[in-house]
């Protein structure tokens, strides 16, 4: 989970990539971000419209008088009087631009940071035949963990197997399960598979032999996927 202080972070990151202030390596960081996450890139684009119309208020930055003069010495022009008027602009431009950079670094430090928004979760309940035990499964896509509820133990030595049966009725082994429950990883190549629908089923399984390719009975508890 994103916490506060990183959230921030990306705010200010991202309100730097819109002004142009980053360069080299930390511009590079920001642009792979923005094609990696939506999130960022619709903020950087946030702050992109926010910002425009502040940034096109500001007068032009023309150079001061000694540039002129620079350039008309080594062209070999008869220099003139030098016109405070452009230093006066340039100078406006410079107290202006400062004045934005200020109260944007207040803006990022002062505003309220939002809670990052809740991925959908696959939950599913558990029943057996004519059993009165219901078994509590949920898979959250953001860390790729199920956790699962705890499952009466069997005299026989047997574990619970947990299997996903996706749209095509193939079942696919998500792992054996512990009795007292807990949390099981999700191999990448079948988080796809946890989707609405989707049928996740119990059987036991010889624990020496996992994982397995296919159960070698019949379910003991089944249950249909809900997204939520």
């Amino acid at each position: 989970m994103v916490d506060a202080a990183e959230e921030q972070d990306r705010g200010a990151l991202a309100a730097e990539l819109a002004l142009g202030l980053l360069e080299g390596a930390e511009r590079a960081q920001a642009l792979r971000l923005c094609l990696s996450d939506p999130a960022f890139a619709r903020e950087v684009e946030g702050w992109s419209t926010r910002l425009s119309p502040l940034l096109d208020t500001l007068p032009p930055s023309l150079p001061s008088s000694r540039v002129w003069d620079a350039v008309a010495a080594r062209v070999g022009a008869r220099p003139e009087a030098p016109s405070m008027k452009p230093l006066r602009v340039w100078r406006a431009g410079a107290l202006i631009s400062g004045a934005v950079a200020a109260a944007l670094a207040l803006f990022i430090v002062l505003r309220p940071v939002e809670p990052p928004a809740r991925m959908p979760m696959a939950v599913s309940q558990l029943t057996g035949n004519g059993e009165a035990q219901v078994l509590a499964v949920s898979y959250d896509p953001q860390n790729g963990m199920l956790q699962v509820g705890s499952l009466e133990r069997p005299g026989d030595g047997k574990r619970p197997e947990l299997w996903i049966i996706p749209q095509d009725g193939v079942p696919r082994s998500l792992g054996m399960m512990a009795h007292e429950g807990g949390a099981m990883p999700v191999d990448p190549a079948m988080r796809p598979l946890l989707a609405a629908d989707a049928t996740l089923a119990i059987t036991m399984e010889d624990p020496a032999t996992a994982p397995h390719a296919a159960p070698s009975s019949l379910p003991v508890m089944t249950g249909k996927i809900s997204i939520i």
